[in-house]
């Protein structure tokens, strides 16, 4: 008995020695790694990876050391640790995604970054990263790579005219009524189908092309002068270096309200994103588009639409991030003299996005726009119409299989202006199912 009592002893005193010295050397490491030495943290962490297989944050830095290095089984054996621990991690399946590519394992690669894709949470830039590597994956599958998404949604708007907030307003000496708010119901279609095709090496150009439709039809008839119909169709050139990645995308464009044909538009638009670090991201775009309206009656609307933003961007961690963009764009009317065309508008928007498992993930979003008219008008006592307003919603998404999520979504807007009539807000609740494919 006291011999098994010693060893128990013995055995309690070493491991107690071990664990400050275990430490030390994870926090060598963890140095090492941040510091983009990767050779060191490899060697360190490795040798730990045994002693700390509950550690998912250590599995996934002991995954980016080996990747880095070139020891890729070990990458994508410690990827899938950090998959069985963390299976909502989102960066980690990237990583594994470019694990399998480096490793050959192209159907395995594209598979992977196609999970990703389907997650309705990931950035736009982090999504058109996704589709360059894909398009790699399948150039050397000697094929093009092409995606799709679809959904289907039922609405319910509280304000689908726009009524305006007050239930008067003075033109002129006259006061007249406002029109009074309608609400109802509607139910929305929208999808995408994208192609890219990588035409360059490592690093290289790619083309991309993709089409998107959204139709809305309402639920009461005495509505459909309100329905919608839309057909989006962006060819683009890409070209991606190690810090950054560029696009030139056009757009052509038709939107259709009720049953007429409304308005055409044309546009181009550079793209820049630049990686400061692995974590924090610039993007910036300015677009120009030809905005031509076909009632005869609507003509005087056709306008040249200017528009430039930039925004940072913060992968808080491996399932989150947050994203602040500023946006200042302007019309100018063809012809006419319309007092509702030509105006300057600035806007703040803030996105959080947050794949809390690999069940659920929230989205909020908020924002703030000014937009003053540059033309006078006779009706509200030669003044300039100026506008205020704010825009706040809050989406869930839900995996309910693989490729398949359901969506349920709250949208709060809000405009002040000092022509009155203008003046509204409305509550939306959006919900239903969106498929990839």
């Amino acid at each position: 008995m006291k011999i098994l009592i010693a060893i128990l002893v013995t055995t309690l005193g070493l491991q107690l020695q071990a664990a400050p010295t275990l430490e030390a050397d994870y926090q060598k490491a963890l140095t090492a790694y941040k510091s983009k030495d990767f050779t060191t943290s490899y060697e360190i962490l490795s040798k730990l990876y045994l002693s700390r297989l509950s550690d998912a944050s250590l599995s996934y830095q002991l995954g980016r050391s080996a990747y880095e290095t070139g020891h890729y089984s070990t990458a994508l054996a410690a990827f899938e640790r950090v998959e069985m621990l963390d299976g909502g991690n989102i960066k980690n399946k990237l990583e594994m995604a470019r694990t399998y590519f480096m490793l050959k394992m192209y159907e395995e690669s594209e598979s992977a970054f196609k999970e990703v894709l389907q997650n309705q949470s990931i950035p736009d830039n982090v999504r058109t990263n996704i589709e360059l590597y894909l398009a790699r994956s399948s150039k050397v599958q000697q094929k093009s790579f092409t995606y799709a998404t679809l959904g289907v949604d039922f609405v319910y708007d509280s304000n689908i005219n726009f009524g305006s907030l007050n239930s008067s307003y003075q033109v002129g000496g006259n006061i007249l009524p406002s029109e009074d708010e309608r609400d109802g119901g509607a139910y929305q279609v929208y999808g995408d189908i994208t192609n890219i095709y990588d035409i360059g090496d490592k690093n290289g150009f790619a083309i991309k092309n993709k089409l998107s439709i959204y139709g809305k039809k309402h639920s009461n008839s005495d509505n459909d002068d309100y329905d919608i119909g839309y057909l989006l169709y962006n060819p683009s050139l890409l070209y991606k270096e190690t810090k950054y990645t560029a696009e030139l995308e056009l757009g052509i464009d038709t939107l259709s309200l009720g049953e007429s044909s409304y308005m055409q538009t044309m546009s181009i638009s550079p793209k820049i994103e630049w990686n400061h670090t692995p974590t924090v991201k610039s993007l910036a775009y300015f677009k120009y588009a030809d905005k031509d309206y076909n009632n005869n009656r609507d003509r005087d609307l056709d306008a040249n639409h200017y528009e430039l933003s930039y925004a940072l961007q913060n992968i808080l961690t491996p399932r989150s991030y947050i994203q602040a963009k500023v946006i200042g764009m302007m019309e100018r009317r063809h012809h006419g003299n319309r007092v509702d065309v030509e105006f300057d508008e600035y806007k703040i928007d803030i996105n959080y996005a947050n794949q809390f498992n690999a069940t659920y993930g929230l989205e909020l979003f908020g924002e703030w726009r000014e937009r003053n008219y540059q033309d006078s008008s006779l009706l509200f006592n030669n003044s300039k119409r100026e506008d205020d307003g704010g825009t706040v919603s809050a989406t869930l998404n839900i995996e309910i299989m693989k490729t398949f999520d359901f969506r349920l979504k709250y949208l709060y807007n809000k405009v002040y202006s000092n022509q009155g009539i203008y003046s509204y807000d409305k509550n939306s609740v959006t919900a239903g199912f969106v498929k990839t494919f």
